[in-house]
């Protein structure tokens, strides 16, 4: 789809909160008093949405449809997770972010850690990304959890059982694994989604 200028974009978010209130598009008339602006420039802004393949419609009133929108569903970002050293866990809601629906497994519980370090950048994960997690305290050889180590800091690593131990892998060549006891490790997610914001 092609890029959008900041006003189509503008008009486009309306569409979709609109719907998302309504049930049912907003007339041209609506998206008009709206932007104030005339039912031409309205229709303008339609046309050219409907040319970048964001919305379809027909000759009836009211029948935009969005295309290739996928779901999303906002999660609470809980707080900072550790690629790196671990920090202290703090779990309090910072901000809300849209993830979509398909990174998500219904009947889970789901929620969203930024990123601090850089001890997973193998794995594509990097500073000030967003991961998105299943809570499970389950998880197999070479899974990305979350875990806390000692019940007091969390860490995001690639995880390895062995009889006697469990490791926590970074994926970074420069980092060196922690080698734990099973009793002082706590997994409390598995990753299933990055999200990265460009500024």
């Amino acid at each position: 789809m092609r890029q959008l200028t900041e006003r189509q974009k503008k008009v486009l978010e309306f569409i979709i909160s609109y719907m998302e209130r309504h049930g049912y598009s907003p007339s041209i008339r609506d998206i008009a008093k709206a932007f104030r602006i005339t039912p031409r420039g309205a229709m303008m802004h339609l046309v050219a949405l409907e040319k970048k393949g964001y919305i379809s419609r027909s000759k009836k009133a009211r029948s935009i449809k969005l295309l290739n929108m996928a779901e999303a569903v906002k999660l609470p970002v809980v707080g900072i997770i550790a690629a790196g050293n671990a920090i202290e866990a703090i779990e309090r809601v910072v901000e809300a972010i849209e993830v979509p629906k398909q990174m998500l497994k219904s009947g889970f519980e789901h929620y969203v850690l930024k990123v601090k370090g850089d001890s997973m950048v193998n794995e594509h994960i990097v500073e000030n990304d967003y991961v998105v997690l299943r809570k499970q305290n389950t998880a197999e050889n070479g899974d990305i959890v979350s875990v806390l180590v000692d019940n007091g800091e969390t860490t995001l690593k690639k995880i390895y059982f062995e009889p006697d131990k469990i490791i926590l892998k970074p994926a970074n060549p420069s980092l060196k694994p922690m080698e734990l006891e099973p009793s002082r490790v706590k997994i409390t997610g598995k990753v299933v989604g990055v999200i990265r914001i460009y500024e």
